[in-house]
């Protein structure tokens, strides 16, 4: 099943905020191809929900053109609300990463460099904490 290309895309992410940049990777020791054990950095399992979850719900809808020669020019313009539940807090700069990651991870955008991100974090939606994304191809 091929992903369906649309100019703009809009979707929710129910009960979850994204992480903070500070939370994004953890520390961990593995054992390398040398056999010897090696301390490194492994992405966090908050951070690996939250881009499973922006997979489930942007539903292979993607707003990345098919050519690259098209990816190459293609902008995009993502703007993105936070509604934090009960004793959440994250400061804007922080969320934005993991956010914008997201979109990469699930293929509704084909890479976050030519991102114009707005982050608008709401607060004391305590009752339904979520995080909505509005998604828009801004050149071929």
């Amino acid at each position: 099943m091929q992903a369906e290309i649309e100019q703009i895309i809009a979707f929710t992410v129910p009960y979850l905020t994204p992480p903070s940049v500070n939370h994004i990777y953890q520390d961990c020791y593995y054992t390398g191809r040398d056999g010897y054990g090696h301390r490194g950095r492994k992405i966090s399992p908050e951070a690996k929900a939250f881009k499973d979850a922006v997979a489930i719900f942007a539903r292979r809808r993607t707003v990345s053109p098919i050519s690259s020669s098209d990816r190459k020019k293609a902008r995009y313009r993502v703007e993105v609300h936070i509604y934090l539940g009960r004793n959440q807090r994250l400061d804007a700069d922080n969320g934005g990463k993991v956010a914008i990651d997201a979109l990469t991870y699930a293929g509704v955008i084909h890479s976050d460099t030519s991102v114009e991100a707005h982050l608008i974090p709401h607060k004391d939606e305590r009752d339904n904490p979520r995080t909505e994304y509005i998604v828009e191809r801004l050149t071929p």
